[in-house]
């Protein structure tokens, strides 16, 4: 009577079985198992509790969600979609479950309006936005035509001396080249025609020196558009 001679399986057979094996066990612990899951969320940067909970909403993530599912780039680049957001980075720990999300706020350098349109926040790259929560003190309002004129208008305020700044209540930038300020200086009302951004440092000089004259002290108006020759009403 004769017997089959048992085949031993070759080691490539082997190696592939371990493998499948090892993928699965895997697989099943990252996609399925209750051991690699969220623990904990945790945002940073968010200006106010109120939108750090919409963001966490928005996030749509949960205490034992699987970590394998949650895609960071995807969360991201639906933060960064948020007007206030100037970039959003997502990072998952697989030691101990937490998801880290760091919001870096935009940084408001004017408030900015729009003929027509309500007031907004404006950054240095011309962004608008609504920041959540309170609107830091010092920021000049500027009323523009379009962004364009706008952002010159923030850049002949951040050129000027805080002690001449601080009497502005607000820039006016019918266009690039046509730059209005109405503030109080040395304790009078006065709308200053600016003109565009050049020069900055010469009509200072000429506003002071306007101001200084006796015979300017009721004056109202003063117009540096051309520095060197002056207009006072």
């Amino acid at each position: 009577m004769k017997f089959a001679a048992r085949v031993k399986p070759s080691k490539a057979v082997l190696a592939i079985t371990t493998t499948l094996l090892i993928f699965g066990a895997g697989s099943y612990l990252l996609g399925w198992s209750s051991l690699l899951t969220v623990k904990q969320i945790e945002i940073t940067g968010a200006p106010t509790q109120k939108s750090e909970r919409d963001i966490a909403k928005s996030l749509n993530l949960s205490i034992g969600d699987k970590l394998a599912r949650v895609d960071s780039r995807a969360l991201a680049n639906r933060l960064n979609t948020v007007d206030w957001i100037e970039s959003a980075d997502i990072s998952r720990n697989w030691l101990n479950g937490k998801v880290a999300v760091h919001l870096q706020v935009r940084t408001p350098v004017a408030l900015y309006t729009e003929l027509g349109k309500p007031q907004v926040a404006l950054d240095a790259s011309g962004i608008t936005f609504q920041l959540p929560g309170q609107v830091p003190a010092g920021l000049p309002k500027v009323s523009s035509s379009s962004v364009a004129s706008g952002l010159i208008a923030i850049e002949v305020f951040t050129q000027m001396p805080k002690e001449f700044s601080d009497g502005i209540d607000r820039l006016t930038a019918v266009s690039p080249t046509n730059i209005v300020i109405n503030g109080k200086f040395n304790d009078r009302s006065l709308q200053i025609v600016w003109g565009d951004s050049e020069d900055t440092s010469l009509k200072l000089k000429v506003i002071s020196a306007l101001l200084d004259r006796p015979e300017n002290k009721s004056i109202r108006l003063i117009d540096v558009t051309a520095p060197h020759a002056p207009i006072v009403k």
